[in-house]
């Protein structure tokens, strides 16, 4: 019997996301392919949050051997992917790498891998897998973007992964893909602008397969909501379904704030055990939001971002904002405008973080093209690429006035006395829903030791030295009118 390792990597010594635990779930898209793959094959799937690929001593596997290896990866996993990659290749075994990175940057992955997948692998699974047995494995496949007709029946082997890990939470998809294209966002060039959306009867199917086996379940979706009248009323009925077949399940997903005056939709979706929504709110400066073109948010309005907010909570659910700073438009007294308007707007969470550039992207192509980025070193710079990491030379804040900012937010929002006056105040808005407060009050006491590491990561940039030389090569460049270096993204271009 043939086997195959599927790793979700995760570089060694970083603090994010992965460190709030309703965030720490499952990787489902690994489970799907699992299922994928013919019976006559051995499948493990290691997830590096839970356990390591390689001895970090030895530089050597840890699961004795494969005949055949894949890795999914965004760009902040990249180098960790790279290092787990030539590992098994040293011992012969091949390598696929898929994912976002792959997709953003298939002539960097081609480097450390034997074939690269790019886009959405559920649709070229079996082709890959066959072409392998066949000794035809071929250098590059394309996923294309999966027809949600393709999920009709199809469930990620979520028990091999549960019973292995522990997970408490797990995800599930209702729709992919976005049409908007924020400077900033890497969603559109991995799942497409065509907003897809699976058949509402499947996604209750696999809603009833898996009810009150997890802790809470996540909508994966960028925004569970949509873009038109249409999607609206389809995630009406999806609610209302599990209201009906009696579907009560915490649950949590991403949306827009365009849902705060859909009501009808509100009410059921406390129903069926929603306990709140995350909605990338992203700034609450209207040069900003133009900046970052993000123009859902400017079409409601700031000033009706209290009204939005309020209305959410008036049906029981948390809401969940997040916030980033570092944006040209951002200023020293951004940071105080920010935190008056979280304890004035009653935001259940806020989780904020440093703009992020990431790979391909307009925001990262507009920087490049500046000369402000110096995390150039790919690819090992890639592990900075997240929202916790300064990558780009900042232009009307200093170093110092970011740090501070960060501090000042930190006193102001998440220091444990405000973290209890906020919880107190969700029990009594959230109080026919105590879900939600509390689910709120865990995020928050997670996310303290993310954004205690965020801050020192910019310390540590300071002290280095680092961002210093970067902005006088930066206004050196701007003298003489060129720049002083490539990164690879736009030498291979």
């Amino acid at each position: 019997m043939k086997r195959l390792i599927l790793i979700n990597p995760h570089p060694i010594g970083n603090v994010g996301e992965e460190n709030v635990s309703v965030l720490n779930q499952m990787p489902v898209n690994l489970g799907y392919l699992k299922v994928l793959t013919p019976k006559h094959w051995q499948v493990d799937i290691i997830d590096e949050t839970q356990e390591l690929a390689i001895d970090e001593k030895a530089g050597d596997i840890t699961f004795g051997g494969a005949d055949l290896v894949g890795i999914t990866s965004v760009s902040y996993q990249a180098n960790r992917a790279y290092q787990i990659a030539t590992a098994c290749r040293k011992r012969g075994i091949p390598v696929i790498m898929g994912g976002i990175h792959a997709t953003s940057y298939p002539e960097e992955a081609a480097k450390y891998v034997d074939c690269v997948v790019t886009r959405e692998a559920v649709t070229t699974w079996e082709k890959i897998i066959g072409d392998f047995e066949k000794g035809c494995l071929r250098k590059r496949y394309d996923g294309v973007l999966t027809p949600m007709e393709l999920y009709q029946g199809l469930r990620p082997d979520r028990k091999y992964l549960k019973d292995k890990y522990k997970y408490r939470y797990s995800g599930i998809i209702t729709t992919a893909g976005c049409p908007f294209n924020c400077e900033f966002c890497s969603v559109p060039q991995f799942q497409g602008r065509k907003y897809r959306e699976r058949p509402i009867e499947d996604v209750l199917d696999e809603f009833e397969s898996i009810k009150g086996q997890y802790r809470g379940l996540i909508l994966t979706d960028e925004n569970f909501y949509g873009h038109s009248k249409k999607s609206n009323e389809r995630v009406r009925d999806l609610f209302k379904g599990l209201v009906e077949r009696g579907i009560y399940q915490n649950w949590f997903g991403f949306t827009s704030l365009n849902i705060y005056k859909d009501d009808e939709t509100l009410e059921y979706m406390k129903k069926s055990g929603c306990v709140g929504v995350l909605i990338g709110i992203e700034s609450i400066n209207e040069e900003a939001l133009k900046t970052m073109n993000k123009n859902v948010n400017l079409r409601i309005s700031i000033q009706n971002y209290f009204e939005a907010i309020a209305n959410i909570r008036k049906h029981g659910l948390a809401v969940w904002g997040t916030m980033v700073f570092g944006n040209d438009a951002d200023a020293p007294e951004t940071f105080k405008q920010v935190a008056d308007f979280v304890l004035d707007s009653h935001v259940d969470i806020m989780t904020c973080g440093i703009l992020c550039p990431f790979i391909n992207t307009p925001l990262y192509h507009r920087l490049n093209g500046e000369g402000r980025l110096f995390r150039t070193h790919f690819p090992e710079d890639w592990k900075y690429y997240t929202s916790h990491h300064l990558t780009y030379v900042l232009k009307n804040m200093s170093l110092q006035e970011l740090i501070d900012g960060f501090q000042y937010l930190y006193d102001r929002i998440y220091a444990t006395e405000v973290l209890r006056q906020r919880f107190q105040n969700a029990k009594e808005t959230l109080k026919d829903n105590m879900n939600a407060a509390m689910f709120a009050f865990r995020v928050n006491l997670d996310w303290q030791t993310v954004y205690q590491h965020l801050i020192q990561n910019l310390k540590e940039l300071q002290t280095s030295g680092f961002y210093d030389e970067a902005l006088k090569h930066y206004h050196q460049s701007k003298k003489t009118g060129k720049k002083l270096e490539m990164t690879p993204i736009e030498a291979s271009s």
